[in-house]
């Protein structure tokens, strides 16, 4: 018996974002060849490999969960070996540094992406403060930084701008002449800069409530009520929900997320993972993973821009 190598590819994303949905569109597939592909693979294996419910992903079974590890060896193995008689197959090392809030996005379906385009590249990386991956990055810890800043500061090259917003749990609603509780980042973080320079001009008292250097900290400290936060508004999501005038919270500024090299010279897997990662955050409504080399393009084309870490070999 043979697997079918796209089969495992589809059920790698569907087990990564646990959505059929999510997984079509980075295939480029329908939703419904996407469950065509799962149901193929289980009858293979004659055993059910997600629990699920009107076509949504719920949860992986144990032999789901079994055959990932497989799979994600044989497309490592597939890509690897496809990758090397390649002539112009992209090699080399990238000490990436991105801010907190990249994990309320969908870097590591991102990454993902990339890394199966082009597995011979190998990823470092590392979530930290704005400010502190600006300061690192100019010592040459990074090859490459994303970081927030306030708008106009023009430092590195700006990606986009987003607006600032207020966010709360559903059932979270302060009293008009209470202490504000804060839910942040930790310290070098530009939303935490932001809202406290806000509450301070508008002379309304605060208090810190909760600080994570986490997302999904941060996220479930709101969830559960614990106080108010400061997020783009792209990351504000169900169970959070955008607060503001009408619990006399101030006006918020618009943020600009940039990039910014190291300073040793910039390799080419270093230039294509910028022009990749910069398409995926201007394009968040349609996540289609596209090659590396034609997000470049068309990034070109339009521009003419303690704490989690990881590797990805």
């Amino acid at each position: 018996m043979n697997f079918d190598i796209d089969c495992l590819r589809t059920f790698t994303l569907v087990a990564d974002t646990m959505s059929f949905s999510r997984a079509a569109q980075m295939v480029c597939r329908s939703q419904s060849t996407v469950s065509q592909q799962i149901n193929k693979l289980e009858r293979q294996v004659g055993k059910r490999l997600l629990h699920r419910r009107k076509g949504r992903a719920i949860e992986m079974t144990a032999e789901g969960h079994r055959l990932l590890q497989f799979g994600r060896k044989i497309l490592q193995l597939n890509d690897e070996a496809y990758s090397s008689m390649a002539d112009d197959a992209l090699t080399g090392s990238v000490r990436l540094g991105v801010p907190l809030d990249f994990f309320g996005r969908n870097f590591t379906a991102w990454l993902a992406g990339f890394k199966t385009q082009n597995p011979m590249a190998a990823l470092e990386v590392e979530a930290n403060q704005s400010d502190n991956l600006l300061k690192r990055t100019e010592r040459g810890e990074f090859d490459l930084a994303f970081f927030k800043q306030e708008s106009g500061a023009r430092r590195g090259t700006v990606v986009l701008r987003e607006q600032l917003v207020w966010a709360a749990g559903r059932n979270f609603t302060p009293a008009l002449d209470s202490s504000i509780p804060l839910i942040l980042f930790p310290e070098g973080c530009a939303y935490r800069r932001f809202t406290i320079s806000a509450l301070r001009k508008s002379r309304r008292s605060w208090h810190i409530s909760f600080v994570s250097p986490s997302f999904e900290c941060l996220k479930t400290a709101v969830a559960e009520n614990h106080g108010i936060t400061v997020l783009a508004r792209t990351l504000v999501s169900a169970p959070m929900r955008e607060v503001g005038h009408q619990v006399g919270l101030p006006p918020l500024p618009t943020i600009e997320l940039a990039y910014m090299y190291g300073h040793k010279h910039r390799s080419r897997v270093v230039t294509e993972l910028t022009h990749y990662l910069a398409n995926s955050l201007t394009n968040t409504d349609a996540p289609q993973m596209p090659h590396a080399r034609t997000a470049a393009r068309r990034v070109r084309a339009a521009a003419e821009p303690t704490t989690p870490s990881w590797s990805i070999d």
